[in-house]
């Protein structure tokens, strides 16, 4: 607890000083640099698509996004999937590059803050926030019985289906994942909310693939096929989301 004599305002200007210092520490990225991305070209080899580095990761002092567009880069500074970023037709279709050094010692909800920011000033991004009702999946267990294999520490990994292996679709093989975890596979692939409404906390081991979702003539099953071969089913309904609805948006100024 801080003491203070009459007239001695020491402390509190201390204390003032620190917030208004975490606040300015939690706003802007040391320095950030965007670029258009590069014609893509694999001739010279593989090439690397996505998000690097960051809090958390092991380079957490520097962040870069390659063949990123904007879209994606609202995506990671709000923490939602692509799906419930609403009016994404104002966004820049263009892909960028972007390198960003990140203050030592930022968290990660410190630099989520920093890339909003950084939309809003270079891309004039503005958003808001509303909530919206739109298709949901709950994942729950078939009347059949759950058939996925409980997860044992140490066991040697699954063999993969070298015939699965050649055929295009989705292919999840992890071992020791909850539910939980697969539901938020199926979110990304379905490109809507799933939840997982098994109420089993355990731990299994996954093999399953399925097709694409636009595929017609495809040796695998669909995901509602996939799911059924290990006693599970999506079960659909509707409900509110909340959602980032982009206001404005623009081409980004480089430096």
């Amino acid at each position: 607890m801080f003491t203070r004599k009459p007239g001695d305002n020491g402390p509190m200007r201390w204390v003032i000083f620190s917030l208004l210092t975490t606040c300015a520490f939690a706003q802007s990225f040391d320095v950030a640099t965007i670029k258009p991305s590069p014609p893509l070209d694999s001739m010279n080899g593989r090439i690397f698509m996505g998000p690097k580095g960051g809090p958390g990761s092991d380079d957490p002092g520097r962040y870069s996004c390659q063949f990123c567009d904007a879209g994606l880069l609202l995506s990671f500074a709000y923490d939602v999937p692509e799906y419930r970023i609403l009016n994404a037709t104002r966004l820049p279709s263009e892909r960028y590059h972007i390198v960003a050094t990140i203050p030592a010692g930022a968290t990660h909800a410190q630099f989520q803050a920093m890339l909003r920011n950084l939309l809003a000033e270079r891309f004039q991004l503005q958003t808001h926030t509303e909530e919206r009702e739109m298709p949901l999946y709950r994942v729950v267990v078939a009347s059949s019985g759950l058939k996925l294999k409980e997860h044992v520490e140490g066991a040697p990994p699954p063999r993969p289906d070298a015939s699965q292996q050649r055929t295009p679709g989705i292919s999840f093989r992890q071992q020791g994942k909850t539910l939980a975890d697969f539901a938020r596979v199926l979110q990304g692939q379905l490109r809507k909310p799933v939840e997982d409404a098994t109420g089993l906390a355990g731990k299994y081991d996954f093999d399953l693939s399925w097709s694409f979702q636009d595929a017609t003539d495809s040796p695998l099953p669909d995901v509602f096929g996939a799911l059924q071969s290990v006693g599970l089913k999506l079960e659909s309904r509707k409900g509110k989301v909340e959602c980032v609805v982009v206001d404005r948006a623009a081409k980004p100024t480089e430096n």
